[in-house]
């Protein structure tokens, strides 16, 4: 059974976002709160509102402890990241390690950069929460990470379809 809902988190995930000085865009793209087993993941998208492969931008996705979704968004970050028409290999390539300031502190997260192309992808974990980045015509150890609590200041192209996130109270 998987029950989606929006009310509810897991114990110690947090949702972070790039720093309020991103000049561009800055969405949530989806969300899920899973009630039986706890697990809580959130999208946000920091760049043009439409894509655009000549604009910076940033995709976080923030999933609680042991939530399949983060193996499921460096899939598909993965997707980007090759460039099209090649095969992607049966196993990741080597990683080599980026530092990302997250809530001010240097952390150290996997990065993966294709010479191929601009594209990048880096996985890290901060406290309880497995975070994925990708991006592009930005460096990876520009950015600068915060937790965030309050999604209204995001715009929500699916807000219709979601219902209300955070839950409030």
């Amino acid at each position: 059974m998987n029950d989606q809902d929006t009310r509810g988190s897991a114990e110690g995930f947090n949702v972070l976002a790039v720093d309020a000085n991103w000049p561009e865009s800055r969405q949530v793209t989806g969300h899920g709160h899973n009630r039986v087993t706890g697990e809580t993941h959130v999208y946000l998208w920091f760049g043009s509102p439409h894509i655009d492969p000549e604009v910076q931008h940033v995709t976080v996705l923030s999933a609680s402890s042991g939530n399949a979704e983060a193996g499921d968004a460096l899939e598909r970050a993965f997707e980007d990241y090759y460039h099209p028409g090649e095969e992607p290999p049966a196993s990741l390539p080597a990683s080599e390690p980026v530092i990302i300031t997250t809530d001010g502190n240097p952390m150290t997260f996997e990065l993966w950069r294709n010479s191929n192309n601009r594209y990048w992808v880096a996985r890290g974990r901060v406290g309880g929460t497995e975070v994925v980045l990708s991006g592009s015509e930005i460096q990876s150890g520009e950015l600068s990470l915060v937790r965030v609590s309050d999604l209204t200041s995001f715009q929500n192209p699916y807000a219709s379809l979601m219902g209300d996130f955070p839950p409030s109270g």
